[in-house]
C-alpha cells in the first residue's frame, strides 16, 4: 500500500470546496441564469431593493408595463404601475413621457388665444 500525502490532500479538498463555494456565491449574486438572458421574455425585473430582512421592493417590467412591488413573507402587493417606452439606453424601459392635453377652449379656439 502507499503512504497519503495528507497535508497535499487537505489543501487540494480545501481548494476544491472553496472554489466550489465562490462558484455558488458568484451565481446567487448574479440572481439570473446566465443562459437565459435575452431570448424575448415579457417580464423582466430591473431592480431590487432590500428593505429588511423579509421585506423587499422589485422593479418589474412587463411587456410595455413597469410595475413597483412590495413582497414581504405574507404577499405581494403593487405600489405603482404606468406605461412605458423601449427608447432609452441600450434599449432598456423608460417611463413614458405624458404629452399635455389641450385645454377645453384651446380646443376649440385650435390653440389661439
Amino acid at each position: 500500500m502507499t503512504a497519503i500525502d495528507w497535508p497535499r490532500f487537505l489543501l487540494s479538498s480545501v481548494f476544491v470546496l472553496g472554489l466550489m463555494a465562490a462558484l455558488l456565491w458568484w451565481l446567487r449574486r448574479r440572481q439570473t441564469p446566465w443562459a437565459l438572458q435575452g431570448q424575448g421574455r415579457r417580464i423582466r425585473l430591473l431592480e431590487t431593493q432590500p428593505l429588511g430582512l423579509k421585506h423587499k421592493m422589485m422593479l418589474v417590467q412587463v411587456d410595455q408595463q413597469m410595475v413597483l412591488v412590495a413582497i414581504n413573507a405574507n404577499d405581494i402587493r403593487t405600489l405603482h404601475s404606468w406605461p412605458c417606452s423601449a427608447d432609452g439606453p441600450d434599449g432598456l424601459a423608460t417611463p413614458a413621457v405624458d404629452t399635455p392635453k389641450p385645454s377645453f377652449t384651446d380646443f376649440f379656439t385650435g390653440g389661439r388665444s
